[in-house]
């Protein structure tokens, strides 16, 4: 997964203002109102969080995509069910957007991520929001944001894309957490080994199909390969 299937989503925001925006911010993911240190993770490489959900090569993006692909399915059930209209726009463009600068809060030391200069003094969600609200975005966009955490956020959602936005971020948060604790396990319980970080080629949903499929040989034997591969 890459930085285009993100664009290809943002594509799909109908008011072209709101797209342009979106799909600027995508590709030049600068902060305008802020000088910053180096010392920060790239986008197209950084996790999505430390040691939680998404904690490795790359789990921002699927992160991303996953929520937003989640939020759409949502749209449509909503709309479906409940005869709702939703505005799409919206939910696309927060869903993207939502957590997009945390790559400016992480560092990388070997196979450990922790915490860059300026992530030690401001949080993922005022960057975005910060820039957001430079880039003069949409006032309902820049809250869908703002609301994503929900109850322990700073705000809670006060409309029904927020709210959309906020749930498609927990679902794909808290199933990938799920999934990678039971990815380490099974590591730690087929060759002994404490893994803070897995390692970049095998995602934790693979870990478990191979477990399941082909039993803890296979597993040790694939972590054999990497050893001597480097």
């Amino acid at each position: 997964m890459t930085i285009e299937e993100l664009i290809k989503l943002a594509e799909k925001i109908n008011d072209n203002n709101l797209r342009e925006k979106v799909i600027d911010l995508i590709k030049n993911p600068k902060l305008t109102f802020l000088e910053t240190p180096n010392d920060y993770i790239s986008l197209e490489i950084s996790p999505a969080s430390k040691k939680r959900h998404h904690s490795y090569e790359k789990g921002l993006i699927l992160h991303t995509l996953a929520t937003t692909k989640i939020a759409l399915a949502l749209c449509d059930i909503i709309e479906e069910i409940y005869k709702v209209k939703v505005n799409r726009d919206i939910v696309i463009a927060a869903s993207l957007l939502h957590d997009l600068f945390k790559f400016f809060t992480y560092s990388q030391n070997e196979s450990k991520y922790k915490t860059s200069s300026i992530g030690e003094r401001i949080d993922h969600l005022s960057l975005i929001v910060s820039e957001m609200y430079t880039r003069k975005f949409p006032l309902e966009v820049i809250h869908a944001v703002l609301a994503h955490h929900g109850k322990t956020g700073p705000m809670e959602p006060r409309t029904l894309e927020a709210l959309i936005v906020h749930m498609a971020d927990s679902v794909d948060a808290e199933i990938n957490d799920e999934i990678l604790f039971t990815a380490k396990n099974i590591v730690k319980e087929c060759i002994g080994i404490d893994l803070e970080v897995l390692p970049k080629d095998i995602s934790p949903f693979e870990i478990i199909k191979i477990k399941e499929e082909k039993g803890c040989e296979e597993i040790k034997r694939i972590f054999e390969v990497k050893k001597c591969t480097g």
